[in-house]
């Protein structure tokens, strides 16, 4: 496994990014409406290019990527073959070393994705509801 960052995201790339990004939502946040990822996939493809974005990958294949707005975590997703292998773990501590504090909103409901980042450092900030959705989410925050 290779970790490095994507500059300019071919369509082949973005097309598996995307993949990525859509089977995982649509699995990880069963408690939110399928057709709402499927509405959104469109500006989010329109998005990752602007997006810092860090890749794990074997070969030509995408195992899990990072997205960063500067020093906001965007999302986190690793294909379901290659979770609990070290994948996200690996790219989250490629998005570490690049930054001294990293910031994510996960929805509550999102168990796994909670314990892994409190795993990972971050600690609960603050919580909400995140507007699009009306569900509980937390502001999670990693600090070096």
């Amino acid at each position: 496994m290779q970790i490095q960052t994507l500059k300019q995201p071919t369509d082949q790339q973005l097309n598996q990014l995307m993949s990525l990004w859509l089977a995982g939502n649509l699995h990880a946040h069963d408690f939110v409406r399928a057709d709402y990822w499927r509405k959104q996939a469109a500006a989010v493809r329109q998005a990752l290019p602007q997006a810092i974005l860090i890749a794990a990958l074997e070969t030509d294949q995408i195992l899990g990527f990072i997205g960063l707005q500067g020093n906001d975590i965007a999302g986190l997703f690793v294909q379901p073959t290659a979770q609990q292998h070290g994948v996200g773990t690996a790219l989250l501590d490629a998005a570490k070393a690049q930054h001294h504090k990293l910031q994510l909103s996960v929805y509550v409901a999102n168990r796994n994705a909670v314990a892994f980042y409190h795993h990972s450092g971050f600690h609960v900030h603050k919580q909400g509801v995140d507007k699009a959705t009306h569900q509980p989410e937390y502001t999670m925050r990693w600090y070096r």
